[in-house]
């Protein structure tokens, strides 16, 4: 049985370790220096890992970026309004194509305003299918799409911004 639940600070590195395990491909950046940083504002509880697991197993998470902790660059399209970040959203190979990627996303929404959000933003590679697929699924809209030199190295080497008003 699938369950999602935020995950304890114990299992971090076994977050940790299942991103490396099962995100590179060629639309992700997932640099250790950045991912690092996403789990230490995960254990300063300044954002969060929502997990997937069936049984005792981890299929899958998410982590988002509570909105004190938006990164600068999304500023310019949150405007006014406090935003959530959705840094990562990885499910199992075996996995996916089941709705679960929809599902956190959809509990992410759930959370927003306990947090003061009223809008939630999320990137992809322009070129990634699959995701823009999970994103629209579950209501993003985009919003910007721009050449991204600095984390793509594939493709069209651009990025896209989606968002999600409340």
């Amino acid at each position: 049985m699938i369950t999602y639940r935020l995950a304890l600070r114990a299992e971090l590195a076994q977050l940790k370790t299942f991103l490396f395990e099962h995100g590179p491909n060629p639309w992700n950046h997932l640099p250790v220096d950045g991912i690092d940083y996403e789990f230490d504002l995960i254990a300063q509880e300044k954002a969060s890992a929502l997990m997937t697991v069936d049984g005792d197993k981890l299929v899958g998470f998410a982590i988002f970026y509570h909105p004190k902790t938006l990164p600068e660059k999304y500023l310019q399209y949150s405007g006014s309004e406090s935003a959530v970040y959705i840094a990562e959203v990885l499910v199992q190979r075996r996995c996916r194509s089941q709705g679960i990627g929809h599902n956190l996303l959809s509990l992410i929404i759930d959370r927003a305003p306990d947090l003061g959000a009223s809008m939630l933003l999320i990137d992809r590679h322009e070129e990634n299918l699959a995701s823009a697929g999970m994103m629209r699924k579950a209501g993003f809209v985009e919003l910007s799409t721009y050449l991204d030199l600095d984390r793509r190295d594939y493709g069209s080497r651009k990025t896209t911004v989606m968002g999600y008003r409340l």
